[in-house]
């Protein structure tokens, strides 16, 4: 829901501000396979069979699409709002990092977002698809997932500080795919002007 929101607003407001529509189709994206592929792996294993199959693998394997998203993003640093999406990666990346594959959440910040079943799995086994519970024995709890925006009712989430960030990202990509012709890569041959003889 929040994610929906964030992206309509940054496009209305780009679209009032001078975004065109039309410029989408010059939209692009370098290593795209990267990105869609890393994201797919992370839709298969947290399924029940995905975690059945995977079973002490899984938070490997969630590192490693956690990798793949950061490479992808990496080669696309210089596209507009990239860089900030970057660094809410590169937070979460971290603390997941250090807690074994797994994001540190508060069970009460799970409930307060109409997630009492996901609360009391996590209470119950200490972990819960790519979550271990938070406590005194997990790390960096600051940048876990503890943040609710009451605003948001049961159609919120807990939040970590780098799924804000991120989001902030994502909002002013949205923002600037419509606001020109084409994304431009400033490391890229093709986007400098030619060279002229003296």
């Amino acid at each position: 829901m929040l994610v929906l929101a964030v992206l309509g607003v940054a496009l209305v407001s780009s679209l009032l501000t001078g975004g065109r529509l039309r410029h989408v189709e010059n939209f692009h994206l370098k290593a795209l396979l990267l990105g869609v592929g890393a994201f797919v792996v992370q839709l298969l294993i947290f399924t029940s069979r995905g975690e059945s199959l995977l079973g002490a693998l899984l938070p490997g394997v969630y590192v490693l699409t956690l990798l793949m998203l950061l490479g992808f993003l990496l080669v696309n640093r210089r596209v507009f709002g990239v860089p900030i999406l970057l660094l809410g990666l590169m937070l979460n990346v971290l603390v997941i990092g250090v807690n074994h594959g797994r994001m540190p959440a508060d069970p009460q910040a799970l409930v307060a977002t109409g997630q009492g079943s996901h609360a009391e799995e996590l209470l119950r086994n200490g972990t819960a698809a790519n979550v271990v519970l938070m406590s005194d024995q997990t790390h960096l709890n600051f940048l876990g997932d503890h943040i609710v925006l009451p605003f948001l009712g049961d159609m919120g989430s807990a939040y970590s500080v780098g799924d804000l960030v991120a989001l902030a990202g994502e909002g002013a990509l949205v923002y600037g795919m419509v606001r020109v012709g084409r994304t431009v890569h400033t490391d890229s041959t093709e986007d400098r002007p030619p060279a002229t003889g003296i």
